[in-house]
């Protein structure tokens, strides 16, 4: 049997850098009851601090937690490990940054089958790792993913302040009064900052923000993107290309033929890479509506991840008031794409509310409502207000959407 001290030992270290004030918005969404669950999202968002949260708050008792790039877990194996601890009476076995450990998926799958009644908690950088894994976990865990930090929870971690997640209903209907009742934080100010330093939690941590970005997106090009793909080794060169384009580029969107031609690559190869960037939450293209899967070659706008990595990446380029257009537009996907979104072909984007389709455009305060004269479900997102009016929204208030 494996010796299971060192990997306790360990959990109670982490357990002494645990927050416990502040918890993500997903802490009381997911189903911590299932047997078999899954907590995917990009690096740096918080999924390990989420497992180790949910451990404290049950007492810890029946827990364990180890990491999948953990040595000791690479040399004994997720499921001698487990193993071991479900028959010495174990109930939870939690493996963090499981997808780092070979076979990772079999092992979690083997133990599921072989001890029934107890629970797995595994966490890892993309829904596609998982689900390349293996079918057969795929359909049995529960996966539920976490996004970066949203700007009501930024305003949460700031300010104490316990603002509840709204509907996008709710917000449509509702956004005068919810403006108002937010002017006394002085929200302008405090969207400047997110904007910029707002997007992880570890925000908070000792060391450069910028730094430490940069190093959660090396390990997403390496890790999560070349091993995952198994991609010969020049593609990372050719992929911080591409993310370099699209972080230096003041219209959100690739032209595939002048891209190719200066990375020396053919389109099958761009768009696999552009496939694999998404998948790991680097970047996030918003596809035409209406278009399908043609959508995905042609005609849409493509961002980074989140606000946060325009800066780590261009800084100085995005202080200028004249390219803020594409961050402004970058944070609106970022908060809204959970939701389902595409680019319509009058307006910056639509989404589908209940049964109606929602037209929006995003711009500066003094947007015009020029493009979306043939909407009637159309709302201009202005930047730089804190209150609206009719169907003017301040941009803002679409973080506060969880």
């Amino acid at each position: 049997m494996v010796d299971l001290q060192p990997f306790f030992e360990i959990q109670e270290r982490l357990f002494n850098s645990v927050p416990t004030e502040f918890k993500r918005y997903a802490y009381e969404l997911i189903d911590w009851n299932d047997p078999l669950l899954g907590i995917v999202g990009a690096r740096g968002c918080g999924k390990t601090t989420l497992l180790l949260q949910k451990i404290l708050e049950k007492g810890q008792k029946g827990f364990l937690y180890i990491s999948g790039d953990n040595p000791l877990v690479l040399r004994e194996g997720i499921y001698a490990i487990g193993d071991t601890f479900f028959k010495l009476g174990g109930k939870t076995l939690v493996v963090d940054e499981a997808h780092r450990q070979p076979g990772w998926a079999n092992d979690i799958k083997a133990l599921h089958d072989s001890h029934p009644g107890k629970q797995i908690h595994f966490s890892g950088s993309s829904r596609y790792s998982v689900m390349k894994g293996t079918a057969d976990l795929s359909r049995r865990a529960l996966l539920s993913e976490l996004r970066h930090l949203s700007f009501r929870e930024f305003l949460n971690l700031e300010k104490g302040e316990n603002f509840p997640a709204l509907s996008i209903s709710e917000l449509l209907e509702n956004h005068i009064n919810i403006g108002r009742k937010l002017q006394k934080i002085q929200p302008l100010e405090l969207f400047r900052e997110y904007l910029r330093t707002g997007s992880y939690p570890f925000r908070l941590s000792y060391g450069s923000y910028y730094e430490r970005i940069l190093n959660t997106l090396d390990k997403a090009i390496y890790q999560d993107v070349v091993e995952q793909d198994s991609l010969r080794g020049e593609a990372a060169t050719i992929i911080k290309k591409i993310i370099a384009f699209v972080a230096t580029s003041v219209v959100p969107s690739i032209s595939p033929e002048s891209l190719c031609k200066e990375l020396g690559i053919t389109k099958v190869t761009l768009y696999t890479y552009l496939d694999s960037l998404e998948r790991a939450r680097v970047l996030k293209r918003v596809l035409p509506c209406g278009r399908g899967i043609k959508g995905m070659r042609s005609g849409s706008k493509v961002f980074l991840g989140e606000t946060n990595l325009y800066y780590a990446l261009g800084l100085s380029q995005w202080n200028l008031e004249a390219n803020m257009g594409t961050i402004r537009e970058a944070f609106f996907v970022s908060q809204v794409s959970h939701l389902g979104i595409c680019v319509p072909a009058s307006g910056d984007f639509s989404v589908r509310v209940k049964d109606r389709e929602i037209t929006f455009e995003v711009g500066g305060p003094d947007k015009g409502r020029r493009q979306l004269k043939d909407s009637s479900n159309g709302f201009v997102l202005r930047d730089g207000i804190e209150i609206g009016f009719e169907n003017i929204i301040p941009l803002f208030l679409f973080g506060f959407l969880y």
